[in-house]
């Protein structure tokens, strides 16, 4: 959900400096011939940056290979030393508007740097991404210029201010200074943290068009406009083809205008193309503008992350997840109506994070669950006591999170991390426009029956309101989830180039509005004897511009509408995902060699090199539910391998068909082997060590424990690293200045996850 919490930098406790954010006002509003000149040629710059696809070779999970667990909340210098302890391997620091000072930068790192937390940078931009939900003073709600937008609405719909963002995202003074701000924050901290780096910089939190996901029509601005003409050229070729799409009349480019959601709604004749360009627009302009703040801080070292935090569900305010992932190298968000496995479809390098607020067994079933869909940190909301004290003493939030969150530092996520997800042949259909047509369709509704307004809606509401897509959408992940099957995601640019061979089923949830290429796709996959999904919706009622049919672009062709995308089984109920699971196998889309028999689960598979992982984790219930009980499941393989449980007893045996207790809670993950496992080797004298293994691997990744045991033989969390070797090579390892803290006989034990064989050095150690 929207953290909905202020986001300024002087709001937590234990700061007491001047604002970070005076002096920049809320932007100017371009006007002239030749600021809209600029306008256009810095946008065509963006778009030949960011066409929509996959951005290059920038593959920013290769820079993040472990899972990180972030405090945000500045905290005491005695506190800072005991969030290590705590499982913490990360916390915050805070961007400034006005501009960064690397003195004060310096300070704020100094204490994390001395207890070897790494930090992100935040809130560096929030007054350009995150103009309309954003702390201006305590005495003012986050959302104070959303709410100031509705009030005036109200009182005079007719407003041509309210269609002006301020700023606009495609100002270029604005996208100028914001680049300037981020490449000064990107030297600073990257100078601060060598010979490493901030884990990431943050470009804005909760950002988005208007207020996080809420509905609204702008941005109007002359920038704006006239980088939306430029598009639409680009997307009709001539004025008269954007005439007769529309059913317009304009009589130049410049002239063109959109219609707003008023007029859209009046319309009658079934004919939103204005409408919907105008707001698949305002996406791209959107990403085009999160995409120029991560290249500013790319261009400064293309190693150094960027991202955005506050994640929403797919739907508004620029939250079109075919974009958003090609954007940024970081997303922060909690996995809100397949949102993460969107993104992380259309983009398998993009770092994915959640948002921890609790501390019980359903926080860590959830932060289990997406470390399983591959999310590889948390970032922990606190404003009190709860986690760590002034003084330095754990608070109970930080005590009965500690063994939890050593748990999920110990290495299993990162050897998850290592291994590449397998995925099925099975692809989904992600279309935006399916989504704005559903919600003009429902709005329409609620505007007949009452009158009621679309700007009345606030983001709270357009977030936790399942329209029939999300539903759609959130279904069919359950149902691939639940059968082990991880899909191919496909924008309707890529549908409308031809279904890729490999597939063999494609899901379409209600796709209200096909192109006539995508639906002849479409077609085409079926007569090769692919099998076509869908709900309750007709697919290609309308184009993809969102005008209606004559008739629906897949009339007459044979759909499969299994009862598991059209509603919402009880959790006791096998029916439905039994007769999903034949579908699968008659289409030759199942997964080819696994099968689980036992409780609703979500499974996972992962190959490394020649080893396959499969992990397999209880569904809960609905949240008002207790966590699911543990229970048995057993898996049947297609032949014997050698077969272990990843994180438990080492050695391996060889099985066909395993039996595996779940856990109520944490996910049982197995190491599939056509061979056994080589051993860890560890040579060297302190303080330098080199790992490699004792004989060639049918894994490409092996990831290693190391841990350095006090004399009394305990271990912590802040003592403990992984890494990772790949391809079979050793790697150096110099034992951490300062690991240990006081003279005495220690013991280096390193262990390798996958085979679970480890071995061990004793150390007498000096500090």
């Amino acid at each position: 959900m929207p953290r909905c919490t202020p986001s300024h930098p002087d709001l937590p406790r234990r700061r007491s400096s001047p604002p970070a954010c005076g002096g920049q006002g809320c932007g100017r509003r371009i006007g002239t011939h030749m600021a809209a000149m600029h306008a256009r040629l810095l946008l065509a710059a963006l778009l030949a940056a960011m066409p929509g696809v996959p951005a290059g070779a920038r593959t920013p999970a290769e820079h993040w290979p472990d899972y990180e667990i972030i405090l945000w909340q500045r905290q005491s210098d005695a506190a800072y030393a005991t969030l290590p302890r705590l499982g913490y391997s990360g916390a915050v620091v805070f961007g400034r508007h006005a501009g960064v000072d690397a003195a004060e930068a310096r300070h704020d790192v100094a204490p994390l740097r001395a207890t070897g937390l790494r930090w992100y940078v935040e809130n560096i931009a929030t007054d350009f991404y995150s103009a309309y939900h954003r702390w201006e003073g305590p005495d003012r709600p986050v959302n104070a210029r959303f709410l100031d937008l509705q009030r005036r609405y109200r009182e005079n719909p007719r407003d041509p201010a309210l269609l002006l963002r301020e700023p606009s995202l495609s100002d270029p003074g604005w996208l100028a200074r914001i680049r300037d701000r981020l490449a000064a924050h990107a030297r600073v901290h990257a100078a601060l943290a060598a010979p490493g780096r901030p884990l990431f910089l943050n470009l804005g939190d909760e950002p988005g068009i208007a207020d996080l996901s809420a509905a609204w029509d702008f941005d109007w601005s002359p920038p704006a406009l006239a980088g939306f003409r430029d598009w639409l050229r680009a997307e009709y070729g001539t004025l008269d083809a954007l005439n007769a799409q529309w059913g317009a009349g304009f009589a130049s480019w410049g002239a063109v205008l959109p219609e707003t959601t008023d007029a859209a709604l009046a319309r009658g004749d079934g004919n939103h193309s204005s409408w919907s360009d105008m707001k698949a627009w305002m996406d791209l302009a959107f990403a085009r503008a999160v995409a120029a703040g991560r290249d500013a801080v790319a261009a400064t070292d293309p190693a150094l992350l960027a991202g955005i935090a506050g994640g929403q569900a797919p739907g508004w305010g620029g939250w079109n997840y075919a974009l958003l992932p090609h954007a940024v190298d970081v997303l922060e968000t909690n996995d809100l109506g397949g949102n993460v496995a969107v993104a992380q479809g259309f983009n398998p390098g993009l770092v994915t994070l959640s948002t921890s607020f609790r501390a019980d067994a359903r926080e860590w079933h959830r932060l289990w669950r997406q470390v399983m869909r591959g999310m590889r940190g948390t970032i922990v909301w606190e404003e009190g006591d709860a986690v760590v004290a002034a003084d330095g003493t754990p608070g109970p939030r930080g005590l009965a999170s500690a063994e939890r969150f050593a748990a999920l530092r110990a290495g299993i996520p990162a050897q998850l991390l290592a291994s590449e997800v397998e995925v099925g042949p099975v692809g989904i259909l992600y279309a935006q426009q399916d989504f704005r047509l559903r919600w003009l369709l429902d709005r329409r509704a609620d505007w007949q029956r009452d009158g009621a307004s679309w700007a009345a809606r606030g983001a709270e509401r357009e977030h936790v309101e399942e329209n029939a897509w999300r539903a759609a959408l959130r279904r069919s992940l359950r149902a691939l989830a639940q059968q082990g099957v991880t899909p191919r995601w496909l924008t309707p640019a890529m549908l409308a180039a031809g279904v890729p061979a490999a597939l063999r089923v494609l899901i379409l949830p209600h796709a209200l509005a096909l192109g006539d290429a995508e639906a002849a796709a479409v077609r085409d996959f079926a007569a090769r004897g692919g099998v076509v999904l869908a709900d309750a919706a007709e697919p290609g009622a309308f184009d993809a511009r969102g005008r209606r049919r004559d008739q629906p672009a897949l009339a007459g062709l044979p759909l499969h509408r299994p009862e598991i995308l059209l509603r919402d089984p009880a959790d006791a109920e096998a029916a439905p995902h039994q007769a999903f699971a034949a579908l699968l196998r008659d289409a030759g889309a199942a997964a080819p060699d696994l099968h689980f028999d036992g409780p609703a689960v979500e499974m996972r598979s992962w190959r490394n090199g020649a080893v396959r992982l499969v992990g397999v984790q209880r569904e809960v219930g609905a949240d008002r539910l207790p966590v699911a009980q543990p229970g048995m499941a057993t898996l049947a393989l297609a032949a014997p391998v050698h077969v272990r449980l990843l994180g438990g007893a080492p050695g391996m045996a060889r099985a066909q068909r395993v039996a595996v207790q779940l856990d109520a809670v944490l996910p049982r993950v197995l190491v599939l082997s056509p061979a056994p496992l080589p051993k860890p080797v560890l040579e060297g004298e302190a303080p330098a060590f080199r790992f490699s293994l004792d004989g060639p691997s049918p894994a490409a990744a092996h990831v290693l424990r190391v841990e350095l045991l006090d004399p009394e033989g305990a271990a912590r969390p802040d003592r403990g690293w992984n890494l990772v070797l790949r391809g079979g090579a050793p790697a150096d390892w110099p034992l951490p200045v300062g690991a240990a803290n006081r003279p005495g006989t220690w013991t280096l034990r390193v262990t390798d996850l996958l085979g679970g064989e480890r071995v061990e050095r004793v150390l007498e150690l000096r500090p």
